[in-house]
């Protein structure tokens, strides 16, 4: 059996309230995600991410504090891959894929612009074109970041499995700790 390495006391009391608040984390995340399906979402957007970045703080935190206690990547890892999912950044990688391919598709538009500037009436009709594709992409990205966003709000509440699993077992632990002391 494994040692299990000792906080500081300050540390402890943080530890002990993040394991307390996770459930209502989960909650909060929970409701976070049935205000995407309202029609109130982009009213509240700002509120909502917000509220995101701290339920992700928290889970941030709760995984610092298991990589303390593990110390170990291999058993880290095979434990807590749901959790280091969880928080992992995708709609940053999201951006930055959107940001590469905007890149490019200017471009390409520099381009196309460049070759079709002789004729001055077909360059007009261009640029009306290219503001309605750029509204229109402006949308589709939207629609797709709301979806990759619900998609890794879900994986979060994901994680209530492995803290309804661990408080049980803790229990049983300790109902069997206090009946074998005796």
């Amino acid at each position: 059996m494994a040692v299990r390495r000792k906080l500081p006391k300050w540390l402890e009391k943080i530890e002990y309230f993040v394991d307390r608040a996770i459930p209502y984390v989960l909650v909060l995340l929970t409701l976070m995600i049935i205000v995407e399906f309202t029609h109130f979402a982009p009213e509240y957007e700002h509120y909502i991410h917000y509220l995101d970045y701290l339920v992700i703080s928290f889970f941030v935190v709760d995984l610092c504090f298991k990589w303390y206690h593990t110390h170990n990547a291999y058993k880290f890892v095979r434990l807590y891959w749901i959790d280091i999912i969880a928080v992992f950044p995708f709609y940053a990688v999201f951006r930055f894929y959107f940001a590469v391919s905007e890149l490019f598709a200017a471009g390409e538009s520099v381009q196309k612009i460049l070759h079709e500037t002789v004729l001055l009436r077909e360059a007009k009709l261009l640029r009306e074109a290219q503001f309605l594709r750029e509204t229109e992409y402006a949308a589709k990205f939207a629609k797709e970041a709301r979806i990759v966003r619900i998609i890794a709000r879900g994986l979060r509440i994901l994680r209530a499995r492995w803290y309804i699993t661990h408080w049980h077992m803790h229990k049983v632990s300790t109902a069997y700790i206090r009946e074998h002391k005796k």
